[in-house]
């Protein structure tokens, strides 16, 4: 039997102390409430029902943007986690599955939990953890497979105090059950709030099941208060990224200083260098070199791609066979060919270099197309931009370019031509053509010490008059 999940996404977090609602802010690139409604989905939820309150229209700009088939229920008043389900009644009535709740700030939930939850028989079921510590935790109490009740750190005894198993705030309930015990219960508390947790005590009075199961893996249910909880669960996810990368065959150095976003994808046999960050949508395939320091989103980098250190990459693709670095920066659209290099200080844009093209060092090529087997040479620089327009530069197969050449788009240069050093292209090139465009060198013999004389003298009245 299917199962909806109900996520709890409308408190404030004053600990954050921003003006952003707490379940927007992120760990590794995403909203925590991006993973906790990813990991419902992943478990196989039929439906997927976010309760929103603070600031509810950029909650609901984040759905819409990341989620769109998401179901979006409005808490108005912030009155409690158990009048934040009820507010999501109209999703639950008549439904014949489990109702699994969640917390919007649980970012590390696991799928796996989440679907045993679901899985598991009872009319309530408590999702506990063995806490390595667990002051402060409210305490389940048990008798074998039931939970006779949880008791509050403050609330209890010596004796309850020794229990190490905690509640995690995580239940699945059946729908109807669930719905009629929220009729029942108060908000006689100093928060003057209805709590979800209160139901369990109209189960037990009702004669219903309350069944246990435990999660394997107590990170995976800590909560996000503050700014440092949050690096502490980013830590843990990373770790976890990072773990299940290593498991599939990649190789990491230096995990500890690895960044790598969720959607990342990585092939086997490829071997990664911390410092790094992986970000957005990137994808990297089979036996490449990432080296360190380098700072890669949104681009596709095939099988046996190098990519030294200290690169840059927004939305590039590199296809099998190519190299980039150390020190270059691919800007979006940059597109390298097989064998196709960019090297040293290198920055492109717009730039499609074709089979075995190679920029090797200092130089900016946007908004062009490098043929094959073309050399760059060094200062080599498209002049892609007038002041209102950006043009385009097509430099042709097995092109020379002389280091420190201009081209003064638009321009196009045809196959097997050169350019001379220091020139600077403002006209087409035809096939085959040697093309010198700089002024004539003129040497004036015996001049030098004239100028250096003129030099010095200038330099001794500049600083006698800053004397006087």
């Amino acid at each position: 039997m299917g199962f909806k999940v109900v996520v709890l996404a409308a408190g404030k977090g004053t600990r954050f102390k921003s003006d952003l609602p707490k379940v927007l802010h992120k760990l590794l690139g995403k909203p925590m409430l991006w993973y906790v409604v990813r990991s419902a989905k992943e478990a196989g939820a039929d439906e997927v029902v976010v309760v929103v309150g603070h600031k509810r229209e950029l909650v609901e700009e984040f759905l819409r943007r990341e989620f769109p088939e998401v179901k979006v229920a409005v808490q108005e008043e912030q009155l409690g986690t158990g009048h934040a389900v009820k507010c999501a009644a109209s999703f639950l009535k008549g439904y014949s599955g489990k109702v699994v709740v969640l917390n919007g700030d649980t970012p590390l939930v696991r799928s796996e939990d989440i679907k045993r939850l679901a899985e598991t028989p009872g009319d309530m079921v408590v999702l506990t953890a063995k806490a390595p510590d667990p002051t402060g935790y409210g305490r389940v109490v048990r008798d074998g497979g039931e939970v006779l009740y949880i008791v509050e750190e403050k609330d209890a005894t010596p004796e309850e105090k020794r229990i190490d198993e905690v509640n995690t705030g995580i239940y699945a309930f059946e729908p109807e059950k669930l719905l009629e015990a929220l009729e029942e219960i108060d908000n006689d508390n100093a928060q003057g709030e209805y709590y979800l947790p209160d139901v369990l005590k109209v189960f037990k009075r009702k004669g219903y099941s309350v069944v246990p199961v435990e999660t394997l893996d107590f990170s995976s249910v800590m909560g996000v208060n503050n700014r440092y909880e949050l690096s502490v669960a980013e830590k843990f996810l990373r770790d976890r990224i990072v773990k299940e990368l290593q498991l599939s065959g990649v190789t990491v150095h230096n995990p500890g200083s690895v960044y790598i976003e969720p959607e990342v994808k990585v092939g086997k046999d490829t071997e990664i260098c911390g410092p790094v960050y992986l970000r957005g949508k990137t994808e990297i395939g089979e036996s490449c070199f990432i080296g360190a320091f380098s700072d890669i989103e949104d681009s596709k980098i095939e099988d046996g791609v190098t990519v030294e250190s200290h690169c840059w990459m927004r939305g590039a693709l590199l296809k099998s066979g190519s190299s980039a670095g150390p020190f270059a920066k691919l800007r979006p659209g940059t597109v390298l060919e097989e064998g196709a290099r960019v090297g040293t200080f290198v920055e492109t844009k717009k730039a499609y270099l074709e089979r075995g093209a190679k920029a090797n060092h200092l130089t900016y090529l946007g908004d062009c197309r490098i043929g094959e087997n073309t050399n760059i040479g060094a200062g080599t620089i498209t002049c892609n931009y007038d002041g209102f327009n950006k043009w385009f530069t097509e430099v042709g197969k097995n092109v020379f370019v002389g280091s420190n050449t201009l081209f003064v788009a638009p321009v196009k240069v045809g196959d097997n031509s050169i350019t001379a050093a220091g020139s600077v292209i403002t006209k087409d090139v035809p096939e085959n053509t040697l093309a010198i465009a700089r002024a004539k060198q003129v040497n004036y013999a015996g001049k030098a010490e004239t100028v250096k004389e003129k030099l010095k003298k200038r330099k001794r009245d500049g600083h006698s008059q800053e004397n006087s």
